[in-house]
């Protein structure tokens, strides 16, 4: 086996792991594991790099690997700093709005780039994996909207 093969082995296994532990991806079957890495495209930003601004058309979710992004909002600021192991921009699976607020690079990142076009094409062909993701995404997003009420409170 050569040194570049089993990278990309050991890469895919340290990806599959960190999978594993995120939320909008519990319930999944081990080899659904595999096929959501192969929906997704592997993207890497350096700090102070924009990954998208508040307002721009969101047609992707990206799965965090390594490092920072700041997620602010106009008037607002920082409400959020992500690390390994967070998703962002799962509102565009669910539909394709402009994004709620910018993301920006906090120190150097390795992200998975999903696109709810790739995704929806690919779960048709696999409804049980795509009613888990869709699923747990809904009860993300019920549980921000919750919460938000308690805020407002």
């Amino acid at each position: 086996m050569s040194t570049r093969i089993s990278e990309k082995v050991v890469a895919r296994a340290k990806a599959v792991k960190i999978l594993k532990k995120i939320t909008v991806f519990n319930g999944l079957l081990e080899d659904e594991y595999f096929k959501v890495l192969a929906m997704c495209s592997s993207v890497t930003a350096k700090e102070g790099a924009v990954l998208f601004n508040e307002g721009d058309e969101g047609t992707s979710m990206f799965i965090l690997l390594a490092g920072e992004i700041t997620i602010d909002i106009a008037g607002i600021g920082t409400v959020h700093t992500m690390r390994g192991g967070e998703i962002l921009g799962e509102i565009s699976l669910v539909k394709q709005v402009p994004r709620t607020a910018s993301a920006n690079v906090g120190s150097n990142c390795v992200m998975l780039q999903l696109f709810a076009e790739i995704f929806h094409e690919v779960v048709k062909k696999n409804p049980r994996m795509g009613y888990t993701i869709m699923r747990n995404v809904a009860r993300i997003l019920a549980d921000r909207l919750v919460q938000s009420n308690e805020d407002k409170k």
